[in-house]
């Protein structure tokens, strides 16, 4: 009988299945912007940062490092939970560390300013940590979400630019991996407009407008509130009007949404409205 002794993991299975647990339970049932379970991105950061170790390899602690923060790095940002040494993984401190680099500071007033921000303080950090954001950032340059319009494409390549030339050379072959994606990265695509619609109705957004974004995220989130706290129906989905080969419901204007919420008296001045949607009102309207 072989002696286990004598194996040699390329990385601890069992911090990978104790971070990816942690992991789990904090982001529970959030989803990627395709709709997907949250562990879905967190693996395939994950699985970056594994693939690589046959290009360019690192030693052994480094590589459960860089793992266990590939797997928890959008904890502390994204959710409730922190990472703490209540993960009991060898390395702690080191991920602890690894995974508060990784974590923009909201506090800041801008992206661009978070965004440096979050390099400067990776850039004190080992590399097998810095390798994490390129993996993430390569995970993320998939064809973009449905409803980001040119300019947040562009934007967005551009930040992958901007991490590339500060951690280039945290690992080679993922800095190549990036750099690829950056070059082959649809900004320009013809989809000015995006429809959202029920059964009969269909509300128009100009992509290219300034407050499109908000406007966006204001309308789907209104959405699945009053569907979820009130089973009021405002849309149900959303679609870029291209690849439809005709407008068959009737276009609405915003006021339909003003109608939709009145249907039980959700915007009546005269009594406490609903703070969450007093605030995406708030938005929409402008």
């Amino acid at each position: 009988m072989a002696n286990n002794n004598n194996l040699k993991e390329l990385y601890s299975t069992k911090i990978y299945k104790d971070a990816l647990a942690f992991a789990l339970r904090a982001h529970g049932e959030q989803k990627t912007p395709e709709g997907l379970p949250y562990s879905f991105h967190i693996v395939s950061v994950a699985n970056e940062v594994i693939h690589s170790l046959s290009i360019h390899a690192i030693p052994y602690d480094e590589v459960n490092i860089a793992i266990a923060c590939a797997l928890l790095h959008d904890v502390n940002e994204d959710t409730d939970t922190r990472v703490t040494d209540a993960l009991h993984v060898e390395n702690i401190d080191a991920v602890i560390k690894g995974v508060q680099a990784l974590t923009k500071d909201e506090t800041l007033p801008s992206k661009q300013e978070q965004m440096a921000d979050s390099l400067k303080r990776l850039k004190l950090q080992p590399r097998c940590v810095q390798m994490v954001k390129l993996a993430d950032r390569i995970t993320n340059l998939a064809p973009a979400p449905l409803f980001w319009n040119r300019l947040k494409r562009k934007s967005y390549v551009g930040e992958a630019k901007t991490i590339l030339k500060a951690l280039k050379d945290s690992n080679p072959y993922l800095a190549q991996k990036l750099q690829y994606k950056i070059d082959n990265y649809e900004v320009e695509i013809g989809d000015d407009f995006l429809a959202f619609y029920n059964s009969e109705k269909q509300f128009i957004l100009d992509k290219n407008q300034p407050n499109y974004l908000k406007m966006f995220k204001a309308i789907n989130r209104l959405s699945s509130y009053i569907k979820k706290e009130y089973n009021l129906e405002l849309f149900h989905t959303f679609t870029n009007i291209e690849g439809r080969t005709e407008l068959e419901k009737e276009v609405v204007d915003i006021s339909y949404i003003t109608k939709v919420l009145n249907k039980k008296n959700l915007l009546n001045l005269n009594k406490q409205m609903d703070t969450k949607i007093e605030k995406y009102v708030s938005i929409i309207y402008g």
